[in-house]
């Protein structure tokens, strides 16, 4: 929506939208754990002593734990989340712990449960063999699984958060609130827009007069980006996409302030500093553009 309104006024061409982004290493679902025991004390501690040691024990024992893997794990996560992401991965293999956690991260900015099998526990490589039906199993590897214990795709062989995360929205194509209502409030300056763009299109810039509606429509679309962003600002992300999302409004702002800085330019007849400003539109319009895609919120994108 926005980058439209840049793109029209200048009189660029279409930008390219790169669908996806660094994803936090945060994981959004939800994963059982078992806190690690920690060490007693001895008798020949003072009853002082004992009760610091407790409390310090206490204190690793909530700050350490480790992920239960295995099918109680994944009937845990498919409660939670309609979706689960399964990294199959062996311990002992340093590039498969590299894919369990680009696994973990490509779950966290999709928005599904997590959960890891390490094959190298011959428990767990027997779960996951019962679970998908099939007695040899492949490392590293990224499952998806539906309530239900549904399989509903495989990825075998190493694969970055980017390409799990993509994976994961085509297998449950869903949108988050926050989504919808970011859409909603760029849908709402859908039409506005176009009516301060049909007056920039018809301004001859080669004429005072012309210069002047054209400054005249980037203070329309100013005060329209300037009021959908405030309106944006309101909207909270989930928490794996909100610095995303943060600087998406960021740039939207900025991108609102270099159309008002050419505006005036153009008033004082002063068009270095009026180029000067386009060109820094286009700069800020190509992060606009990208950080929209990537965060799904298509209506505010080309």
């Amino acid at each position: 929506m926005a980058v439209l309104a840049l793109i029209l006024l200048a009189g660029g061409g279409a930008y390219l939208l790169i669908n996806g982004s660094s994803a936090s290493s945060d994981t959004a679902g939800a994963q059982a754990t078992l806190p690690k025991t920690t060490q007693t004390t001895t008798t020949a501690q003072t009853t002082t002593t004992a009760k610091k040691s407790s409390k310090s024990g206490k204190s690793k024992k909530s700050a350490r734990r480790v992920p239960v893997e295995g099918v109680n794990a994944l009937d845990a996560a498919l409660v939670a989340h309609p979706l689960v992401v399964v990294s199959v991965y062996a311990s002992t293999v340093a590039t498969d712990d590299q894919a369990m956690k680009e696994a973990r991260a490509g779950a966290a900015r999709a928005g599904a449960g997590f959960v890891a099998f390490n094959v190298f526990d011959e428990k767990v490589a027997r779960q996951l063999a019962t679970l998908i039906g099939d007695n040899v199993t492949s490392s590293p590897e990224v499952l998806f699984f539906k309530r239900g214990r549904k399989l509903a795709f495989r990825l075998l062989g190493f694969a970055d958060s980017q390409v799990v995360a993509q994976a994961a929205k085509n297998v449950y194509p869903h949108s988050e609130p926050w989504v919808r209502d970011a859409n909603t409030i760029c849908g709402r300056f859908t039409a506005p827009l176009a009516t301060a763009i049909a007056k920039s299109k018809s301004a001859d810039q080669n004429s005072a007069a012309g210069r002047e509606q054209l400054a005249v429509a980037l203070d329309e679309v100013t005060a329209l980006l300037n009021s959908a962003a405030k309106s944006l600002s309101a909207v909270r992300p989930n928490v794996s996409v909100a610095k995303d999302y943060a600087q998406f409004v960021s740039e939207l702002q900025q991108l609102a302030t270099a159309m008002s800085s050419e505006a005036a330019a153009l008033r004082r007849n002063d068009l270095p500093t009026a180029r000067a400003s386009l060109q820094k539109q286009v700069t800020l319009a190509g992060t606009v553009s990208s950080l929209a895609a990537s965060l799904q919120i298509t209506a505010c994108a080309p």
